[in-house]
């Protein structure tokens, strides 16, 4: 056989295999854990321990073409879990968690535990799907900026000033945890300072609060004498926004907490809460 020969033979045999390639999908082989035919994962939180009452959801199409909702309610406590999933391509797994904190019920999102967001392509059953979820009360999330309320699994508290107290003043809020967090871990003391005039929008915000219940107290720095300053805590409905009166009697001392709303069927959203600060007496 000649060269020319052997070459074209070369590149026919790679002209197969890549012809191969492209009809099956991918040469890439399964994620570790992965099980043909079947959706699975880890589940923990923040501790590493199991979890309960987890939603997960995957959407994708079989090999007919046909529209695959696949829903598994874990109720727990769980530290994996695995659906069986009819042979196709899947979007990203999603997964949510549900549980009732301090007479509030609340329906939160879980992280993936390798921190990615969605997965750049759908990902083929037949090879197993593998998704590991991590329940986060804090932290940076993908799905939003550094200087967005959504850019983290903690909630956002939004913080105003109620009247003047100068053109030019230095404020801290402290928010100190009254009991367990959401998780039933113990939480840690948060101080926020703010200085006038209000540079930018973000200035507004206490972001990546650990989702729990708290006593939030502030105060006006004035060189070495700071005075606490009075408070009011309120949470807007997005559904049905109304205007809050400001009582005449404000605490210096006030309880802020994280309340989570069905704002469509099966959609729930954190809302956020209104802190607002008035000069000293």
């Amino acid at each position: 056989m000649t060269r020319l020969a052997l070459q074209n033979v070369t590149l026919f045999a790679i002209a197969l295999f890549i012809s191969a390639c492209d009809k099956s999908g991918s040469t890439a082989p399964p994620p570790p854990g992965a099980k043909a035919g079947h959706l699975t994962g880890k589940l923990a939180d923040a501790q590493g321990k199991p979890l309960s009452n987890v939603t997960i959801k995957v959407v994708g199409f079989s090999t007919n073409g046909e529209v695959v909702r696949k829903e598994k309610v874990i109720k727990g406590p769980a530290s994996e879990y695995d659906i069986e999933v009819p042979d196709g391509k899947y979007d990203t797994p999603t997964a949510r968690i549900a549980l009732e904190y301090n007479d509030r019920w609340y329906d939160l999102p879980l992280a993936a535990a390798d921190g990615t967001r969605e997965w750049n392509e759908q990902h083929d059953s037949s090879q197993g799907l593998v998704r590991d979820f991590v329940w986060k009360i804090s932290g940076r999330s993908p799905y939003g900026g550094a200087n967005e309320p959504g850019g983290y699994w903690g909630g956002t508290v939004m913080f105003d000033i109620g009247a003047l107290v100068g053109d030019f003043a230095s404020m801290e809020v402290t928010l100190t945890p009254n009991g367990p967090l959401i998780d039933g871990s113990e939480g840690k003391p948060l101080s926020f300072q703010r200085k006038l005039p209000w540079s930018k929008k973000e200035d507004h915000y206490l972001f990546d609060v650990p989702i729990g219940r708290y006593t939030a107290t502030a105060r006006v720095l004035f060189g070495s004498s700071p005075k606490p300053m009075r408070l009011v805590c309120y949470t807007i409905d997005p559904t049905n926004p109304t205007e809050i009166r400001t009582p005449d009697k404000m605490p210096i001392k006030i309880p802020v907490e994280f309340e989570c709303q069905e704002v469509k069927k099966g959609e729930w959203q954190l809302l956020m809460p209104n802190l607002t600060a008035f000069p000293p007496l």
